[in-house]
């Protein structure tokens, strides 16, 4: 199984950074987006600073400066350039002084005229900041202070994420890959592969690494073990309700109308206003997702095991 190149997608996104435009890079989790940044740093090498920012699962505030700081720093030491006025900055804004969002604010500031003074060009890539979950600063902010940041001359921004932070002509959407674009002649196994993993590609590596590991067969057993507890645990988060409905969704895929009276007899999930509020809860917490074709659990891998484990259903 060879990289997926989305090469119209990295041409795209080099043009629009080259025109000095901000960048959203999305789609849904398991896309590439990330080996899409990747792919455009290499080509932007010797044109742009790539300062790469990755908030994802910080819930204390301290963590969230010591992850600033190490991400600058790390960039800063590549770069001559850079290098020195990084250190001088943060002797004047040393993580242990920064205890607020005001604290905070004014060292973005500061960040910036430091940038724009050095004179080179700089890209801040943001990952999933929506999951940045400390309290004292909420992610579309932290997002609106980095937009501040994009105004200077020399200052862009990229955002991966799956929600819009960007206007939708500033995005680039990363759909479901084909099989034809991964392997060069796909078999019909191969077709199934993709579609089992629901395009997620690093769900479809594991996969391909099940089968090659044991004579070219999918052992679903040993794939799913090393998921089991924390799934298990996961169970715990939520109603006996919420749990019958997450089966339901999976053992058929997907539900145009989950307030059907057939589907909820079905599924033995009774009175339609309690599922309703289920649903909400579950859509709130971004568990499921709703789309033109209908609701769906989110999670690739948590929708095919719980198909394995209550109806022994693979591919």
């Amino acid at each position: 199984m060879k990289d997926l190149v989305r090469e119209k997608e990295l041409q795209l996104a080099y043009d629009r950074i080259m025109a000095r435009e901000n960048l959203q890079i999305s789609g849904a989790p398991g896309m590439g987006k990330s080996y899409l940044l990747r792919a455009l740093g290499q080509k932007l090498q010797g044109r742009r600073i790539l300062l790469e920012l990755n908030f994802t699962g910080v819930f204390q505030f301290e963590e969230l400066v010591f992850r600033l700081h190490e991400g600058i720093e790390k960039t800063s030491a590549q770069h001559a350039g850079l290098e020195y006025q990084i250190k001088r900055l943060h002797q004047e804004h040393p993580p242990h002084r920064i205890r607020q969002a005001q604290d905070l604010l004014e060292y973005l500031k500061t960040l910036t005229t430091m940038l724009f003074q050095a004179g080179q060009d700089v890209i801040i890539s943001l990952e999933d900041p929506e999951y940045c979950e400390v309290q004292e600063i909420k992610p579309e902010e932290l997002v609106k202070e980095f937009k501040k940041m994009s105004t200077a001359a020399n200052i862009q921004l990229i955002i991966l994420s799956e929600f819009p932070h960007l206007k939708a002509a500033e995005q680039i959407h990363l759909q479901k890959p084909e099989a034809h674009e991964i392997w060069v002649e796909a078999t019909t196994e191969q077709r199934n592969l993709v579609d089992y993993s629901l395009g997620n590609l690093s769900f479809l590596k594991a996969l391909v690494e099940n089968i090659n590991q044991h004579q070219g067969n999918f052992n679903p057993e040993a794939f799913f073990k090393s998921h089991q507890n924390q799934f298990l645990m996961l169970r715990q988060r939520f109603t006996d309700l919420q749990w019958r409905l997450l089966r339901a969704l999976a053992s058929e895929e997907v539900v145009t109308q989950p307030h059907a009276f057939d589907f909820l007899v079905r599924h033995k999930l009774g009175a339609a206003s309690s599922v309703e509020r289920a649903l909400r809860n579950l859509l709130d917490s971004a568990y499921i997702l709703r789309d033109e074709k209908g609701y769906r659990i989110k999670d690739p891998l948590l929708h095919r095991w719980l198909q394995y484990l209550y109806y022994r259903k693979t591919f």
